[in-house]
This record gives C-alpha cells, sequence and structure tokens, in this order.
C-alpha cells in the first residue's frame, strides 16, 4: 500500500517538485502543476469550509453563492454557480438548504421557469416597502457617507497618535 504523499514529499518519499526515474512517459504527478493546483485548491476549500461551519454553520459553497448574491443582489442560480465555478447541483442544493434556514429567497422568474432570483432574506426584509430605486438611492448616499469617514475619523487618530500609549483610545 503506497503512503500519502506529505508536506515534505510525495508517496514515495520524493521531495514534492522533483522527477522521479520511471524510464516510462507516464504521467508523474509530483511534478504536474495542474494537479498541485489542484491539491492546493482542495485542501484550501475543505478549510475554508470547516471554518465558515462554525463560524456561520454553513459550508464554503453555501459562503461563495451568498457572497455573489451580497455583490450582485437577484442574481440568478445560474449565473451565481458560473461565477464561483460551482457545479449546477451544488448550488442547487445550496440554495434549498440556504432557504430553508432563512438565510435567501429564491424567486422563479416569470418569463423563464428555468432561471432563480437570489436575494438575501435579511436584507429584503430591512429594505421592505423601499422601491429599486430608493434602494440605489440610499446605497449611493450611504457611500458618499463612508467616503467621509476618513475625515471625520482623522481628527481623533491623530489625537491617538500622539498620545503617550497607555493613553491612546480613551
Amino acid at each position: 500500500m503506497a503512503r500519502a504523499a506529505t508536506a515534505k514529499g510525495d508517496q514515495h518519499g520524493l521531495p514534492l517538485g522533483e522527477a522521479r526515474e520511471t524510464g516510462t512517459t507516464a504521467l508523474d504527478l509530483n511534478i504536474y502543476v495542474p494537479h498541485h493546483l489542484t491539491v492546493i485548491a482542495n485542501r484550501w476549500s475543505r478549510g475554508s469550509s470547516r471554518i465558515y461551519l462554525k463560524r456561520f454553520g454553513i459550508g464554503v459553497n453555501e459562503w461563495r453563492i451568498i457572497s455573489m448574491v451580497a455583490v450582485e443582489p437577484g442574481v440568478s442560480a445560474q449565473r451565481a454557480g458560473f461565477l464561483t465555478s460551482v457545479d449546477k447541483g451544488i448550488v442547487s442544493r445550496a440554495v434549498k438548504e440556504m432557504e430553508s434556514q432563512g438565510l435567501i429567497t429564491a424567486t422563479q422568474d416569470k418569463d423563464d421557469a428555468r432561471k432563480t432570483s437570489l436575494t438575501l432574506e435579511r436584507q429584503k426584509r430591512l429594505l421592505d416597502g423601499l422601491s429599486h430605486e430608493e434602494v440605489l438611492q440610499l446605497a449611493r448616499l450611504l457611500g458618499r457617507i463612508r467616503e467621509n469617514l476618513p475625515a471625520v475619523n482623522a481628527r481623533e487618530l491623530e489625537r491617538d497618535e500622539q498620545a503617550p500609549k497607555g493613553k491612546r483610545g480613551k
């Protein structure tokens, strides 16, 4: 039985990135860059998924979809899957799970039954009663206010920098 690859070497004990002498033209995963990229991406996703599950109660695929909906409210499930490189089946299952948790709302397009529009449920409830134009206006106004924050905070930050270490932030 072959050993699993370790941080220091592959299953044959070779340092990662070094070819082994096989005398054949067989693919050597130890030096095949796409293999390394796939392993890195998969391990990154598994680690992220554990973190998201522990902190937020959702997996990495759900997190990817929620972030797409936050960036592009009303995004279709198909587009969210495409932009995040998540399989259609995974997107479908994730959407159903997040709907059952009350995290998002999936609305079927009245003109195309295959298209589902996704919105964040908490934001939808917060903005209930505002027209689309009002939401856009609110977002623009809040963005302008946010741009003023550095000037608003500059005086306090300058005072903190000049204060002795023990007196900062008070």
